[in-house]
């Protein structure tokens, strides 16, 4: 066994597969294995197998199956090498003084460096005389000091080259800076600029908890004020996208699970407010409406999400674009109104934690919150008026892309005779499926694929000697340098399966050691890895590989030779010259 392959042994060893899993899924003990809610679909009863023993899970329904590495890639939509970093630090192994961890240099940088200004600003916060204004607002919006802490929050001076400065005396990249969006180059001269100045600072934090971005809000008392956006995140950068990101989800995701829901406001300080309150399933948005990058992600967490609008929103096109959210995906999508001048924060500091729970057990799915407000704009007497009404739902359902599956019809089944009954037109759903229809054509609103379907195209079948090939060289790599010499890379058909082969070749090209977790390691796809775990333990299953190994050679042999006699044949069918068709008929007799 290779360093690697120790090294990867020793993080799963130190992270028991069920502790793992229980902090996302909650398990029940069943024989000698644990049962719980698959957390990768949606799953309405426990198939979601978890054994101690193989260390390994497996979901009887959606088919998800691996070890406690492809759990992490899979919930946490990360690569082998970045779940291997997550569950090294979840059990304190330093793999920075590792030799054989190489980390992947400009993304480990990056994260790096993010963290580097990330405690800057937090130091600057919390010892400063700069930041004094900065801790006094704090305390008026009522935030406690450990609230602060646990959420990281920061100050940048109102100074143009504050972090810049120190970037330089601490030989940190400014180029890198600047691709992270913390700084920018000057457009006169030489040298770089903080772009963030005089602002409060919330690190945005992937669902690992690493910082991997920032939301700035400028003090109200500073020069820049009126100049300024109030709020001011961070740029589109590799590591940054605000149309999928949440702010707290890092630490609302555990309540999340619990309580089977997902709150989502508006304010970074709404968030906090609620954790501090003890209400922490609660996240915020990045400036942007909840859109089908937020509910995908959303949905590997939660069943539910419950939207809060201000009072004065609820006639806004936040409740269409909620609607059209429902519509399209499969997750339950409610509507909470607060109560009028109020936002969260406000509310639990006037009213305290019941007050707001109550706004949240009040909340109505996005179908019935727009039939709400519909109706209390018309007064459904007039055929006019009811028509408007009808015609106001259906034109947001039409410009909404269609659910795919059985799951999609069903729903859009449900939702024409909720429509039906409560606007005075049971028995009549007939006449409502081809106005939407109509509004739907003129629309022309594309179809939306499922997730999977969008990012990747299915394959044809692999042929069972390929796949069989796969399993004998995952479960027996030191068969690799045979197969390399007798089978080019171009014969395997399946593409899929051809990229682990060449990932295999090109290891022991490169005379590294090959094994499984190496080959996962540089595995793009995650489905690919999940594929070469459940063929390695496959092939580990055959009393012998060597034998089965020349068995399937030959196989590939076969099919060479059909393919040249094609070939042959062909050239024979055409040929004009009687030498050329003597040579052609002596290949096609010698074999």
């Amino acid at each position: 066994m290779d360093d690697w392959e120790a090294l990867v042994r020793q993080v799963k060893e130190a992270n028991d597969i069920v502790e793992v899993v229980g902090m996302y899924v909650t398990l029940r003990p069943a024989g000698n294995t644990f049962k719980g809610l698959c957390p990768f679909h949606d799953d309405r009863r426990p198939s979601f197998d978890v054994d101690p023993r193989r260390q390994r899970y497996r979901c009887w329904s959606c088919g998800k199956h691996g070890d406690v590495i492809s759990f992490i890639q899979e919930q946490d939509r990360v690569n082998f090498r970045e779940a291997l970093e997550i569950l090294a630090r979840r059990a304190s192994i330093s793999l920075e003084k590792t030799r054989a961890f190489r980390p992947n240099s400009e993304r480990a940088a990056m994260i790096e460096l993010m963290r580097w200004a990330d405690e800057r600003y937090q130091r600057c916060l919390h010892a400063s005389p700069l930041a004094a204004r900065a801790r006094a607002y704090l305390a008026e919006r009522g935030l406690a000091d450990a609230t602060i802490q646990r959420f990281g929050l920061g100050f940048a001076p109102n100074s143009w080259d504050w972090l810049v400065a120190q970037a330089r005396r601490e030989g940190r990249s400014l180029d890198m800076l600047v691709q992270l969006g913390l700084c920018a180059p000057r457009s006169e001269g030489e040298g770089f600029y903080d772009r963030f100045r005089d602002r409060i600072m919330f690190p945005i934090r992937n669902a690992q908890g690493q910082t991997v971005g920032f939301g700035g809000r400028i003090l109200p008392d500073s020069p820049a004020s009126e100049r300024g956006p109030k709020y001011y995140n961070s740029s589109e950068t590799p590591l940054f996208s605000k149309s999928e990101l949440l702010f707290g989800l890092d630490q609302a995701r555990q309540s999340a699970a619990q309580q089977g829901c997902l709150v989502i406001v508006e304010g970074y300080t709404d968030v906090m407010m609620a954790h501090q309150m003890g209400i922490n399933h609660v996240v915020a948005t990045m400036g942007t409406a909840l859109n089908a990058r937020h509910i995908r992600q959303l949905r590997r967490y939660v069943p539910r999400v419950v939207l809060v609008f201000d009072a004065d929103a609820g006639g806004m096109t936040g409740v269409d674009r909620a609607l059209e959210l429902f519509v399209s995906h499969d997750l339950e999508l409610a509507i909470a109104t607060l109560p009028a001048g109020l936002d969260p924060c406000d509310l639990l500091l006037a009213q305290g934690a019941d007050a707001f729970r109550e706004v949240l057990a009040k909340a109505t799915d996005a179908l019935e919150f727009k039939l709400e407000q519909v109706l209390s704009q018309e007064d459904l007497v007039t055929v006019e008026s009811r028509r408007r009404a009808i015609d106001n739902v259906l034109r947001v359902l039409a410009q909404a892309p269609e659910m795919a599956g059985h799951e999609g019809a069903v729903k859009r089944e449900l939702i024409i005779n909720r429509i039906a009954q409560r606007l005075g037109m049971t028995n009549q759903e007939k006449v409502l499926w081809d106005r939407l229809r109509e509004l739907r054509s003129r629309s022309r609103a594309p179809v939306e694929k499922p997730a999977q379907q969008q990012t990747e195209t299915r394959a044809a079948p692999a042929a069972e000697h390929e796949k069989q090939l796969v399993q004998i060289l995952l479960a027996s790599p030191e068969l690799v340098g045979v197969a390399q010499a007798n089978l080019a890379l171009e014969e395997i058909e399946h593409p899929g399966l051809r990229r682990l082969v060449q990932i295999l070749f090109d290891l022991h090209k490169a005379g590294e050691p090959v094994g499984l977790d190496r080959l996962r390691e540089r595995v793009e796809n995650q489905r690919l890895g999940e594929i070469a775990l459940q063929f390695a333990e496959l092939g580990r299953m055959h009393p012998d590989c060597s034998n089965w190994l020349r068995q399937i050679l030959g196989v590939f042999e076969q099919r060479r030779y059909q393919r040249r006699k094609q070939q042959l044949q062909s050239q024979l069918l055409v040929a004009n010259d009687h030498t050329e068709a003597v040579e052609l008929l002596r290949q096609l007799q010698n074999k």
